[in-house]
C-alpha cells in the first residue's frame, strides 16, 4: 500500500469519526433536554388532570345547588294596602271574603304570562290596621271596623305565606317596609318577581325609576300591580303590569267629609256601667278581672261631641291621676266601647274601672283631635271632633289641634289649616 495514500486514508477516517462522535454528542444533548421536557409535561399533566377532577366536582356542586335553588322559586307580592284596597264585594264578606281573596289572589298570579313554573307565591299586604278600618267604616265600604278585621284573619288563614301586616300609625311607616321589602327580594336568586302593588302612590315612582336604571337584571323582575289606575308620574316607567279587577277595587279610597261649619250629630255608644266594687284592696282592685259582658247593667255617654265646656271637677281629676298611674294604661275601646277588636292589644282589659274613671278616659281621650274631624262619620269615634279649651270666647289652648271650623266663631287663634285628606 502506498504510505501516502494510507496516510490521506487515515486522516479522512479521523474526520469520519469526528463528526460522528460530534453526531453522537449532539444526540446526547438533544436526547437530554426531551427528558427534562417530558418531566416537565409529566407535572403539568397531572396539574391538569387534578384540574379537570376539580372541575367536573365544581359542575356536579352547582348542578346541585342550581336543582335545589329552583326547588325554593317563590313571586312576592307587595301591597300598600292603605290605598290598594281589595273589592267592596270581598270585603262585604268579612272572614270568608279574606279567605276568597287570598285564594283568587295566588290563582291569579300563577296562571299569569311569567308564572311558568307554578313558582310559590307569597303575598305581604302592610297597613295601618286601626286606621284604615275606619276610613273604610266613613267611606262605606265596611259596616263597621271589625267587618275589616275579620277579613285580614280570613286572608291571613286562607294559605301559608298570605300575611296583613299592621304597621300602626306614623308617617311613611307603610312606604318604608315596603321598600325595604323590595330591595331584599330583588337581591334575592329565589325570587322570580317582585310585584308591587301601590298604583295610588307617587313617592314609590323614585325607587323604580333607580331600579329601571340600573345595569342589572333587577329591572326584568319587577311587575307593577294596578288597583286605583296609576298615579301621574308611574306613567314614565316601563315595567310589565298586571289588573285583577276582581280582586283589587280600581276606586281610589277618599275619606268623605262634610263641607266646614255644617254641624255634625251627637255620636252616642253603648258603655259599660260602672263595676260593682268589693271590700278588697287598691292594688287588688286594679288588677281584678273584669265582670262578663252579659252581667254589666249599660248606659249612654256621648262620644267626641257635647257642650263646648272642659269642665273637670276634683273628683274627675283624682279619677284621671288613678287613670294615669296604671301601667300598662286602659284600652280606650274596652271601656270606652265596650269591645276592643285587636288581635292583640298591648293595653289592658282588666282593669275593675268605675264609671266616673270611664268618663275620664273619656274626657281625656276627647281632647286628642279625630283626624278626620267635623267629617268623622263613625258614630263610636271617642276623640274630639272640635275644641272645648274656649274660655271667654277665645281658645286657651297652646298649640291647639283643632281646626278653625272645629271652634266658635271667633274662638281660633292659630294658623289657618284644613281637613286631612288622603
Amino acid at each position: 500500500m502506498d504510505p501516502e495514500a494510507a496516510a490521506k486514508r487515515l486522516e479522512t477516517l479521523k474526520e469520519v469519526s469526528k463528526d460522528s462522535i460530534r453526531f453522537a454528542e449532539e444526540l446526547l444533548e438533544q436526547n437530554r433536554k426531551l427528558s427534562e421536557n417530558l418531566e416537565e409535561m409529566r407535572v403539568v399533566y397531572s396539574t391538569m388532570v387534578i384540574a379537570c377532577r376539580e372541575l367536573e366536582q365544581l359542575q356536579l356542586n352547582y348542578k346541585d345547588a342550581q336543582s335545589h335553588l329552583s326547588q325554593n322559586a317563590y313571586i312576592i307580592v307587595l301591597v300598600d294596602g292603605d290605598g290598594m284596597v281589595f273589592t267592596e264585594d270581598l270585603l262585604a264578606k268579612g272572614k270568608p271574603g279574606g279567605a276568597e281573596a287570598g285564594k283568587l289572589l295566588i290563582q291569579a298570579l300563577t296562571e299569569s304570562r311569567w308564572a311558568g313554573s307554578t313558582p310559590e307565591v307569597h303575598v305581604k299586604v302592610f297597613v295601618n290596621m286601626y286606621k284604615l278600618a275606619n276610613i273604610l267604616q266613613i267611606s262605606g265600604r265596611v259596616k263597621e271596623p271589625k267587618n275589616f278585621k275579620d277579613f285580614a284573619t280570613g286572608f291571613i288563614q286562607a294559605k301559608e305565606h298570605l300575611y296583613f301586616i299592621d304597621v300602626g300609625d306614623g308617617k311613611e311607616m307603610v312606604d318604608s317596609r315596603i321598600r325595604a321589602e323590595l330591595n331584599f327580594h330583588l337581591q334575592n336568586y329565589n325570587c322570580q318577581k317582585v310585584v308591587l302593588g301601590a298604583s295610588h302612590d307617587n313617592g314609590y315612582v323614585r325607587i323604580l325609576n333607580s331600579i329601571q336604571s340600573s345595569a342589572t337584571p333587577h329591572e326584568s323582575k319587577v311587575c307593577l300591580l294596578e288597583g286605583p289606575p296609576f298615579a301621574s308620574e308611574f306613567h314614565s316607567l316601563q315595567f310589565d303590569t298586571l289588573k285583577f279587577s276582581h280582586i283589587f277595587d280600581s276606586r281610589k279610597l277618599e275619606t268623605p267629609r262634610l263641607p266646614p261649619g255644617l254641624p255634625t250629630p251627637p255620636r252616642t255608644v253603648e258603655t259599660p256601667a260602672p263595676y260593682p266594687l268589693n271590700s278588697v284592696s287598691y292594688a287588688t282592685a286594679a288588677v281584678a278581672p273584669a265582670p262578663a259582658a252579659a252581667s254589666r247593667p249599660t248606659t249612654t255617654i256621648h262620644i267626641g261631641s257635647g257642650a263646648r265646656s272642659s269642665v273637670v271637677t276634683p273628683q274627675q281629676k283624682t279619677a284621671m291621676a288613678k287613670i294615669k298611674s296604671f301601667q300598662p294604661p286602659p284600652c280606650n275601646d274596652h271601656y270606652i266601647l265596650g269591645q276592643c277588636w285587636k288581635e292583640s292589644c298591648h293595653f289592658s282589659h282588666k282593669y275593675n274601672l268605675t264609671q266616673l274613671e270611664i268618663q275620664a278616659m273619656q274626657n281625656r281621650v276627647g281632647a286628642t283631635r279625630c283626624e278626620f274631624g267635623e267629617g268623622c262619620r263613625n258614630d263610636s269615634c271617642y276623640r274630639g271632633h272640635y275644641c272645648t279649651s274656649v274660655r271667654d270666647g277665645k281658645c286657651t289652648r297652646p298649640n291647639c289641634p283643632f281646626l278653625e271650623s272645629e271652634h266658635p266663631e271667633g274662638a281660633y287663634v292659630g294658623p289657618v289649616t284644613r281637613l286631612w285628606s288622603r
